[in-house]
């Protein structure tokens, strides 16, 4: 396995808030509600919350070996969906029994919930570009703010608006920020 991938969550830290072992690699784990955090008495400050589609989900990091960061990847995606899907009552989820039923009756299908490649993907991207708004936010409030406004499906006078009413900027000069930030996000997606 890549390198980068099973050093991606390097920067996290483990639930239990040990040091990782020597040849072991972080991977999140779903943490769905606080009975657990309790339960399992997980170091809080090192729990995350991240958003999938604007569904905040707590996440925290267990240390495994090279071979098993794969399947706890593929566990995590498909919890993450099903954890979503029962928040929104998705009919698609359905029990591994009943997915096995299924299959096997002639002309009927069920929904592998095992299959998350494309909302992987699609969470994948999100973090990404929620990362770029940070760290482009970082170096530029008004960027962000921008970049922000951007993500949020706003128009362009929504965002001349906003940007002439907090920051005082006139519609030319608002058309130059947008580039700008448009610009710092593209050079430090490109430049990682």
């Amino acid at each position: 396995m890549d390198d980068n991938k099973l050093n991606q969550y390097a920067d996290k830290k483990a639930y239990n808030n040990l040091p990782v072992p020597e040849g072991q690699y972080l991977a999140p784990f779903l943490i769905e509600d606080w009975d657990t955090v309790k339960a399992m008495n997980l170091y809080r400050d090192n729990l995350e919350t991240w958003h999938f589609s604007g569904i905040p989900v707590l996440v925290a990091f267990t240390p495994v070996t090279a071979e098993q960061f794969p399947g706890t990847m593929k566990l995590f995606w498909s919890s993450v969906r099903t954890h979503i899907a029962e928040l929104h009552g998705d009919p698609n989820v359905i029990s591994y029994d009943k997915f096995l039923d299924d299959m096997s009756k002639e002309g009927e299908g069920g929904y592998d919930p095992a299959q998350t490649e494309s909302f992987e993907n699609t969470t994948l991207l999100g973090m990404i570009i929620d990362d770029l708004i940070r760290e482009v936010g970082e170096k530029n409030p008004r960027y962000g703010r921008i970049l922000n406004l951007i993500k949020q499906d706003s128009t362009k006078g929504e965002i001349l608006d906003a940007l002439l009413d907090e920051y005082g900027i006139k519609k030319t000069q608002a058309y130059a920020e947008i580039k700008t930030a448009q610009k710092l996000a593209k050079d430090l997606y490109y430049g990682n």
